[in-house]
């Protein structure tokens, strides 16, 4: 009887704390998406024995900071020549040796860093959730300048042309000058009273900006002044309840051969055409807000429930779906050489084959969640926990 006690005020307390959260999110107007989370009806994949097909070997691992700190951010990495430059939550900014992993320089901006790095011509560029954007030096770390944005940055800074884009959380578009950080033009799209926490980072393209909001609309704008080339509705709301009609676009769009791919939650995978935004082809039976990875042949897509699906880059049309790793909260997917590479909650890196999505090889890397997704440079895969544990990997081919 004690024991029943016992697990019934635990039970309780549980259900108040869930209960705070869902208060929490209906203040907020917004939704924190985890993805592969783990219901007791349907927990978190267990990992099966696995014979590797490939030799996965750490080039070198370091500690850097406090990483995200528990918070869903979208801290990335950046690289450049023989740089690496990452960020945590708690300010700092660190340049670090790609060769060796050693710190170059890190400087403490003394802000809560919620997105980035971002590279431009010279600088280093975070967002954070006091709604500023800061630019460092790449050379040595100084701060070049701060600008104030409408709302927290959880998109990744993009940067061209001396030009910074900036996607804040209220949907909102600014274009800053690299230089000082005045701004250059902004554009502003009305705000949905809910929607998931966080937005999609825009992708420069040439002399256009191509983002993604909320209420499932995709628009592309000139870079150099603002101006709106267009603007479409590429994803339709549905179902009954207010989640279920949610399509936000909150993926970074990936352009190739003048189609572009997003991912729209509850509004499928969508390929749109750069030209004029008219939609090509929609995928609606899959549930996303993840980045896509786009091959030669093929569009690779995480969904909510963690499974990988590959989808003809064509039609849409599904080839296989991955779902060995079902709710282990996996990472957008990304093309390494052959192989499809993904991170999950436990801080393994998966490693599956790009034509049929079966495991080849996996790598515990950390004892923390991975949450964004790896970066390929060249031969090298790089890896970012959310401890701040950072790993450069190779895979010997022979």
């Amino acid at each position: 009887m004690r024991l029943l006690f016992l697990l019934t005020v635990f039970l309780s307390l549980a259900g108040c704390q869930s209960l705070g959260a869902s208060v929490s999110n209906a203040i907020s107007g917004t939704i924190d998406l985890v993805t592969g989370g783990g219901e007791v009806a349907d927990p978190p994949r267990e990992l099966k024995p696995l014979e590797p097909e490939i030799d996965i070997n750490v080039a070198w691992d370091n500690d850097i900071g406090a990483g995200d700190d528990g918070h869903w951010l979208a801290l990335t990495l950046a690289n450049i020549d023989d740089r690496l430059f990452a960020a945590d939550r708690d300010g700092l900014i660190t340049a670090l040796r790609f060769e060796d992993g050693e710190a170059i320089w890190e400087v403490d901006t003394e802000q809560p860093i919620s997105a980035g790095p971002g590279l431009g011509l010279e600088s280093v560029i975070v967002g954070t959730s006091e709604a500023e954007v800061i630019a460092v030096r790449q050379e040595d770390g100084e701060t070049l300048w701060t600008a104030k944005v409408s709302s927290e940055v959880l998109a990744p800074p993009q940067a061209a042309q001396g030009i910074v884009v900036v996607h804040s959380n209220d949907g909102a578009l600014f274009a800053l000058d690299e230089a000082n950080g005045k701004v250059l033009w902004s554009y502003e799209q009305r705000a949905s009273s809910l929607s998931l926490r966080g937005s999609g980072a825009p992708t420069i393209e040439g002399d256009v900006v191509v983002v993604g909001f909320a209420r499932g609309k995709l628009g592309a704008l000139r870079l150099s002044d603002g101006k709106i080339l267009w603007e479409r509705q590429v994803a339709i709301s549905r179902g009954t309840s207010e989640v279920e009609r949610l399509v936000d676009i909150d993926s970074k769009p990936v352009i190739d051969d003048n189609l572009i791919y997003v991912t729209a939650y509850h509004g499928g995978v969508v390929a749109v055409s750069l030209i004029d935004g008219e939609v090509i082809w929609r995928n609606d039976r899959i549930v996303a807000s993840s980045d896509p990875a786009i091959s030669w042949r093929y569009v690779f897509v995480t969904d909510e429930n963690s499974d990988v699906w590959s989808l003809d880059k064509n039609t849409g049309r599904p080839y296989w779906k991955q779902t060995d790793l079902h709710r282990r909260k996996l990472t957008s997917p990304v093309i390494y050489k052959d192989y499809l590479v993904v991170g999950d909650y436990k801080g393994y890196l998966h490693f599956l084959s790009q034509e049929d999505g079966h495991q080849m090889g996996r790598i515990r890397v950390s004892r923390s969640p991975i949450r964004s997704a790896p970066v390929v440079r060249d031969n090298y895969l790089i890896m970012y926990a959310s401890n701040g544990d950072l790993a450069v990997l190779t895979v010997n081919d022979d």
